[in-house]
């Protein structure tokens, strides 16, 4: 009867739960606040017909949507009018089975190219690689890694009967990446994105599995007496921390990548649970009835100090460091209903930033400017993404059932992707 509550409890814890630029141009910007870059994209100068017109419209759709998701543009539509920052060329030759997209990005005041590059491209190819043009462009202007070529692994299906999947975030790619039902949970990208810890039934209890980006391979991670829950990878990729129930109630622990080691960092009669890492790897948040109600706490990787973050609302849960290590995102219960927040790592500020429907899951962008999360806001549940403010909300997934769980994979970092430069 005591192993049902604490996996009943444990549950609601967890489930409510490239180059530099190539000349002296430079376009400041404030990445913040106020000021999104205006961007325009200027005709073709050559005609274009058939296959290739089809394939260079294509291309543009798909690079307009990766700019704008990113939320640092706003596209104009009359370059004369509008008078955009930045002004992006697309000229498009070849043919049914070799591309090319030549790609001249210019400082509309000046006229000078911030940088022109060829990218190669198969007709099957041509939404990946304006993805990385998009990302290019954005590191070019303001300096970040993008976004554009980034994945989001979530849950969905009935509750007793669901499975992992991973998904582009322009809600593309969509992979099912478990072939047997069962109570799934908790997915947490590995720090190159190529793996995943996640938290399956499948075999009867709770256990957490480690498995390939591409679902191909899978092994048992943490499978100890009583609860494995929330694993969270470091940062250095060389650990997990998790929930393990297994010295009686739950508490957070730290695990050796290769199982030799294990640590415990939280001690308290009740529940400790959810643990989410600092991007330094020394501290993690995670959440806690010891104040009496659910609430966000972070403590050192050794668990020797422990501090109170959130004080605001009877019921905190759900915590996720940002990757610039300046805000917590967490779920906090307002009015009955369940709202994604963002509070800083000593519990100063607090924002909140959904108020429709019921939102859950929260997991950063690797850029730190995005969150994705599951809501209800339409009626059903699904995945969105917006802002780190709580603006441009997005629905990214549709047509299955329940999805939750939402975990932002991180990119390596910023590399040249071009295949040759004029």
């Amino acid at each position: 009867m005591r192993y049902t509550l604490i996996l009943t409890l444990i549950v609601v814890f967890t489930a409510v739960t490239a180059s530099h630029s190539e000349t002296d141009v430079h376009i400041k910007v404030t990445t913040e606040g106020a000021m999104l870059i205006r961007i325009g994209f200027v005709g073709s100068k050559q005609e274009l017909k058939d296959d290739l017109a089809a394939y260079h419209g294509e291309f543009l759709k798909t690079l307009k949507t990766d700019l704008d998701i990113s939320g640092y543009f706003e596209i104009v539509k009359d370059i004369e009018a509008d008078m955009p920052h930045a002004v992006v060329e697309v000229l498009a030759e070849g043919g049914r089975t070799d591309l090319s997209f030549d790609i001249d990005l210019r400082d509309r005041a000046s006229t000078q190219s911030i940088f022109k590059r060829r990218y190669g491209a198969s007709p099957t190819g041509i939404v990946m690689v304006a993805h990385v043009v998009a990302d290019d462009i954005v590191y070019a202007l303001t300096g970040r890694t993008g976004i554009a070529n980034t994945h989001l692994a979530f849950v969905a299906g009935e509750k007793g009967s669901s499975y992992l999947y991973s998904i582009h975030i322009d809600g593309s790619q969509l992979v099912k990446l478990t072939k047997s039902p069962s109570i799934v949970m908790s997915p947490s990208w590995s720090p190159e994105g190529k793996r995943m810890a996640y938290v399956s039934y499948e075999g009867g209890n709770s256990a957490v599995y480690v498995i390939d980006a591409g679902g191909r391979s899978k092994t048992r991670f943490a499978s100890f007496e009583g609860m494995n829950a929330t694993p969270a990878w470091s940062p250095e990729g060389d650990r997990i921390a998790v929930t393990l129930s297994k010295d009686g109630n739950p508490e957070v622990y730290i695990l050796s990548l290769d199982g030799t080691t294990r640590k415990r960092i939280t001690y308290f009669s009740g529940i400790d649970c959810s643990p989410t890492w600092a991007p330094n790897g020394l501290e993690l948040a995670f959440t806690s009835d010891r104040a009496g109600t659910p609430q966000v706490f972070v403590t050192d990787s050794e668990g020797l100090s422990t501090r109170r973050v959130t004080y605001e609302g009877g019921y905190n849960t759900s915590p996720a460091w940002s990757p610039e290590g300046d805000l917590i995102a967490y779920v906090s219960r307002i009015d009955g209903r369940f709202q994604i927040c963002t509070v800083d790592p000593f519990g100063i500020t607090t924002q909140v930033l959904t108020d429709r429907g019921s939102n859950e899951d929260p997991s950063w962008s690797p850029d730190g400017m995005h969150i994705v999360f599951s809501s209800t806001r339409r009626g059903n549940s699904s995945i969105y993404i917006m802002n780190k403010d709580g603006s441009a909300k997005r629905r990214i997934v549709d047509g299955l059932n329940h999805p939750r769980n939402p975990a932002w994979a991180s990119e390596p970092r910023h590399e040249k992707t071009s295949q040759a430069e004029r």
